[in-house]
């Protein structure tokens, strides 16, 4: 009974993540750089006040939890390490875009979405470092994750979201994971992809 609400989240948000992954389609062999950092740089944008807003709904508790699966500073090295410059938030903020997080369900289901996104990170890193030439950990520390710990950060999600979330709350959970998936699609993906002008992205 303890994982029903992993096994709701997971079949309820299938069709969203499927068209999520499609639309980004991270794993294509024509991937540029300049997209790539585009991507990088939208993704900083969205993390950062997610982070933020879901850090500031954790209990004390769970202060500690969170804040090792924080990844804003994996994107701003990424974004440094590929353009020479730091990364620049301000430029795009998703924060007016961001699903409401009411109660301790809907931050555990939104971080589902985030903290399952580790899962394919493991392939796409290693894809986009091979395709991009880039040097190892460098520029693609975020899709990277945890690396080795990925597996053993996804399970202890897993169980912490099971122990904590109260029955009362899944549905809650569902939707913000629903909402989180719908609102990264609409800001990564409402328009091809090109490196902002002032990014200095390398050739």
């Amino acid at each position: 009974m303890r994982h029903d609400l992993l096994s709701r989240l997971k079949n309820e948000t299938t069709a969203c993540h499927t068209r999520l992954e499609n639309s980004l389609d991270l794993m294509r062999d024509d991937l540029q750089r300049d997209e790539y950092i585009a991507l990088l740089q939208r993704f900083h944008g969205y993390v950062a006040p997610w982070e933020d807003a879901i850090g500031a709904r954790l209990p004390a508790s769970l202060r500690a939890f969170f804040d090792e699966r924080r990844k804003t500073p994996l994107l701003a090295a990424d974004i440094a390490a590929l353009t020479g410059q730091p990364a620049t938030p301000e430029l795009a903020d998703a924060s007016a875009a961001l699903p409401p997080v009411d109660n301790i369900g809907a931050a555990f289901g939104s971080m589902y979405v985030m903290e399952g996104s580790t899962l394919g990170g493991r392939f796409i890193a290693p894809h986009v470092a091979r395709l991009l030439q880039l040097e190892p950990g460098v520029g693609n520390r975020y899709f990277d994750g945890y690396g080795a710990r990925t597996g053993s950060m996804w399970n202890a999600f897993r169980e912490t979201a099971a122990a904590t979330v109260p029955e009362a709350q899944y549905d809650a959970a569902v939707s913000a994971a629903i909402a989180t998936f719908e609102s990264l699609q609409s800001w990564l993906c409402v328009e091809p992809l090109e490196a902002p002008a002032s990014s200095g992205a390398a050739a």
